[in-house]
């Protein structure tokens, strides 16, 4: 390996990389989109990504009057709920009926009918997205909670001096179960007469509920992951084959075979170049988004198992596919044809087949790095691509030196 050789072929690979313009400014098109995730999208908006991905990102609470509940609920919105939950006055007419919203929004309507000698009647309309009723189930838990303080409030200040039902522990998930069980325990209870000082007839109910430990999907990681995978995809199956193609066309790969350069430092530039380029590119875009990925080892050992196998894939298609067009349409194929594999195995759970894929295993590995969740099953997954990337980089080899200059 001479570097004086190698030195000439990494300046030649530069040069053309500059004068592709459409490259370039894709690449700077990703930074810029990374930039405004980082601005556009901060990391404390608890919604950020549900617009995209279905869901509520904004739930409107309509009334026709300011009642005691109004004020109550305006008063007692969670934080985590305070840029998401808006009130509105809407005529009374509107009550009950359907009111065009934006994609990402539901509706909570409240009003209160009064009838002469009967209980007032609080009427609620749970306005949901369309085939998503549990869409709103967070801001549901808050407004029961916060309209039974408000009815106990009321009831305080109308019976004073006296006792006010206890209030239950608001837990946002079982309340609700344990008020309804507790209701249901007295009502057997006063069923049964005259017996009431016996043992009880229904037991009392504990509820535990527990996580398994598991995060939930960080959408801005997985929109950062996407832009990484997508830097290393293009740098090396994308620009690798359709160039070293274009230089096949136009005889330049020829030319280079007749100098003293040998297919090994040909090939060797080769291997350097791209996997810089693609990784330089893929670190800038989670330098944007996270700053301090950049010194995880993790991500960097990530990026080179990621960009190795990436870097394999795109020699092989280089070397078997003879013009442009046909470079193209085989990275094509090859991304299309990995990722219906991948559903395959996913829906019908089929086993150990998507292992042999680096597209398993790389977006996981870099999805754990930008979000911090590095667990001991990404260690393994990253020992899998980086096992896989030294399979397809021999491969290329092979499949260069044999077919790489017809």
């Amino acid at each position: 390996m001479r570097w004086y050789i190698l030195k000439a072929l990494l300046k030649k690979e530069f040069s053309r990389h500059l004068a592709n313009r459409g490259g370039i400014a894709l690449a700077f098109l990703l930074v810029a989109a990374a930039v405004l995730l980082s601005v556009f999208a901060p990391s404390e908006t608890a919604a950020a990504g549900t617009s995209m991905v279905g869901g509520v990102h904004h739930c409107y609470v309509d009334y026709d009057r300011a009642t005691p509940l109004i004020k109550h609920l305006q008063e007692n919105v969670p934080p985590e709920l305070k840029a998401q939950v808006r009130f509105r006055e809407i005529p009374p007419s509107r009550i009950g009926t359907l009111i065009d919203a934006p994609p990402g929004t539901g509706s909570i309507q409240l009003t209160t009918r009064y009838e002469p000698g009967k209980r007032p009647v609080v009427e609620v309309h749970v306005w949901h997205p369309d085939g998503e009723p549990n869409a709103l189930a967070p801001y549901e838990q808050w407004l029961w909670k916060e309209t039974r303080r408000a009815f106990a409030a009321e009831a305080a200040k109308k019976m004073p001096g006296t006792t006010p039902p206890e209030e239950p522990v608001f837990d946002a998930d079982k309340w609700l179960v344990l008020e309804s069980h507790k209701r249901f325990q007295e009502q057997t209870e006063a069923a049964r007469g005259a017996d009431a000082g016996g043992v009880p007839l229904v037991p009392d109910l504990s509820i535990d509920r527990r996580g398994l430990g598991g995060k939930v999907l960080d959408f801005r990681a997985a929109i950062a992951t996407g832009m990484v995978v997508f830097a290393l995809y293009f740098s090396c199956v994308y620009l690798l084959p359709t160039l070293n193609c274009e230089e096949r066309e136009r005889g330049v790969l020829l030319a280079q075979a007749i100098t003293p350069a040998s297919p090994t430092e040909l090939l060797a530039a080769k291997f350097v170049f791209y996997p810089v380029f693609g990784i330089g590119l893929a670190a800038t875009l989670a330098a944007v988004y996270k700053p301090d990925v950049l010194s995880s080892l993790f991500f960097w050992l990530a990026l080179f198992a990621v960009g190795g196998g990436f870097l394999g894939i795109g020699m092989t298609i280089a070397a078997w596919a003879k013009t442009q067009r046909a470079a193209f349409l085989g990275g094509m194929c090859y991304l299309l044809s990995v990722s219906m594999v991948l559903l395959i195995c996913s829906i019908n759970h089929i086993p150990y087949l998507s292992y042999l894929a680096v597209e398993f295993h790389g977006p996981r590995i870099l999805h754990a790095a930008l979000s911090g969740t590095v667990q001991t099953a990404h260690w393994r997954h990253l020992a899998a691509a980086l096992g896989l990337a030294v399979a397809w980089l021999f491969a290329a080899g092979w499949v260069f030196k044999r077919r790489g200059w017809q």
